[in-house]
């Protein structure tokens, strides 16, 4: 029997496979079995995985034994999906949704018996394990909420094409070996944690962006306007602007500010090419002056009570960054419409009404209840899964994280909650990735200045383009000194002693060491007295 074309047997076994994995008839106790994990991932350069898990599920008891059991991977676009024991063919069942499939498996024919062991294997092929970015390769293995429970757990990633490459492993391998063309890796234990493999130096992205610059004032006025600025994790080449700045300077949080002078009731559109080249560890100079734990205005990092005292039990960073991973629940609806920003308190109060913004509003206000200095970053995150990696779809400005200042490293480190959730554990407090292209960030107000995206009239206009360069700039390191003012005219910030950190546009004035001359002082005099005269 059918019912609108659908049958009705396909229509049951949904509705029951749904009601199984929301609310389990059986829940087994990790005392009732013994389970043993063996995870073979084989990554071909296109970026297709070949995926096995080898599963023991042992009896511990005799009249407890499985009938059915359940994993869940991150992806949506499963293929090929199979699991036999060693009495045949397994029927599976699997229910999709936010980047998240549950892959459910009927065991028809149990062991029963105490110490009987079951032997699953379990295969797939998905796409969603690798990204690539220029020459790049992000290889982000999730972990298995069933290997929690698991006495031994061991996962094998073979990946091809990463010879001679540089490579940023968490956790560590415990061994690695060349076999066939393939670098292979072997972890043991880590059983709560996902395995992340980049493989690559850097990425360089192109950035064009447009700022539309208004004066509604009646006489002519300063404006200024943020550029994307070098961090611990960027650098920046700014390769034209137009119209050109009467200046660029730093603030403490180390944005440069582009400053112009617009005549009354006028406007002007500024458009700007920058090459930002991204690394996943922080390793450049960072402009930064500030480590506040403290705002010159602050909407979204206030703090109640309960927002101290949830701090005071957490502490550190890195507990804060895994309460709001396990926690906070990104609300895939919300990041389609545009709506206002929430604040801190909020999103700890509904934890399941949260973007982006939530989660690095929550991670600044609760590390500043412990005198611990972290800001918000406005940004790009640059990807092609917007599932696993979600953003606001509807804006420029894409995406928002937080960093902190490691007092001890005396460095700002970013991390990403957000994608640490959204990914179903994957580490983003211990690195980032190639994505993270910040344009702004915010410590000392946490609003000011605007990134780039926000700078226009009409906001569905389209003013952020960001696509990996083909080509890079050379990179130009000119000054010009005019009366002991220092000028940068070439296209990326110096950093020296004399002068210390000037991004393009930028000037000093610097004290002459050369001791004047009595020519040079009648000359000076004689100057003055003209100037007066």
């Amino acid at each position: 029997m059918s019912i609108g074309g659908y049958d009705i047997l396909s229509i049951m076994r949904f509705v029951l496979l749904a009601l199984i994995l929301m609310f389990p008839t059986t829940v087994f106790a990790a005392s009732e079995f013994s389970t043993s994990f063996e995870s073979i991932y084989t990554i071909q350069e296109s970026g297709e995985t070949s995926v096995t898990h080898n599963i023991d599920l042992k009896n511990n008891l005799a009249h407890i034994y499985a009938t059915e059991y359940t994993i869940q991977t991150n992806g949506e676009d499963l293929k090929n999906i199979s699991a036999i024991d060693e009495t045949g063919d397994i029927t599976t069942e699997t229910i999709s949704q936010n980047g998240i499939t549950s892959i459910h498996m009927l065991i028809t024919r149990p062991s029963i018996g105490k110490d009987q062991v079951k032997n699953i294997k379990l295969s797939y092929q998905t796409s969603d394990v690798l990204e690539q970015i220029g020459s790049t390769k992000t290889v982000n293995i999730p972990r298995l909420e069933k290997a929690n429970e698991s006495e031994n757990y061991k996962r094998i990633v073979k990946i091809k094409g990463v010879q001679d490459v540089p490579e940023y492993i968490y956790p560590p391998a415990n061994s690695k070996i060349a076999e066939d063309g393939y670098s292979v890796y072997f972890f043991d234990g880590h059983q709560g944690d996902s395995l992340t493999l980049l493989f690559g130096e850097s990425v360089t992205y192109k950035l064009n962006l447009i700022y539309e610059l208004k004066n509604n004032e009646i006489s002519s006025s300063d404006t200024e306007m943020a550029l994307p600025s070098d961090t611990s994790y960027q650098h920046i080449i700014l390769d034209s602007i137009d119209p050109k700045p009467k200046s660029i300077k730093v603030d403490s949080d180390g944005n440069w500010l582009a400053r112009y002078n617009l005549e009354s009731q006028s406007k002007i559109l500024v458009k700007v090419t920058m090459f930002a080249t991204i690394y996943p560890i922080p390793k450049l100079i960072d402009p930064s002056s500030a480590q506040t734990t403290s705002s010159l205005k602050s909407k979204y990092w206030q703090t109640n009570t309960m927002v101290a005292d949830l701090g005071a039990k957490l502490k550190t960073p890195e507990n804060i960054y895994k309460y709001l991973v396990d926690n906070f629940a990104y609300n895939y609806t919300d990041n389609t419409t545009r709506r206002d920003r929430l604040g801190a308190i909020a999103a700890l109060t509904s934890p399941s009404n949260v973007l982006c913004t939530e989660f690095t509003d929550s991670f600044v206000a609760l590390t500043r209840t412990q005198n611990i200095a972290s800001r918000e970053i406005n940004g790009f995150g640059y990807t092609k899964n917007g599932k696993l990696l979600p953003q606001n779809s509807n804006t420029d400005i894409l995406h928002a994280w937080p960093e902190y200042y490691d007092a001890d490293k005396k460095v700002w480190i970013s991390v990403d909650p957000t994608w640490g959730n959204t990914t179903g554990g994957v580490n983003y407090f211990s690195k980032l990735d190639y994505s993270h292209i910040a344009f702004v960030r915010h410590g000392l107000e946490d609003s000011y200045p605007l990134a780039a995206g926000a700078y226009k009239s009409n906001v569905a206009d389209k003013s952020i383009i960001v696509e990996v360069a083909s080509t890079i700039p050379e990179e130009i390191s000119n000054t010009e000194n005019i009366n002991n003012v220092i000028t940068n005219t070439g296209n990326v910030a110096i950093s020296n002693s004399e002068i210390g950190y000037l991004p393009p546009y930028g000037s000093i004035q610097i004290n002459s060491s050369k001791r004047s001359s009595l020519y040079d002082k009648i000359m000076l005099i004689c100057a003055k007295l003209l100037s007066i005269f």
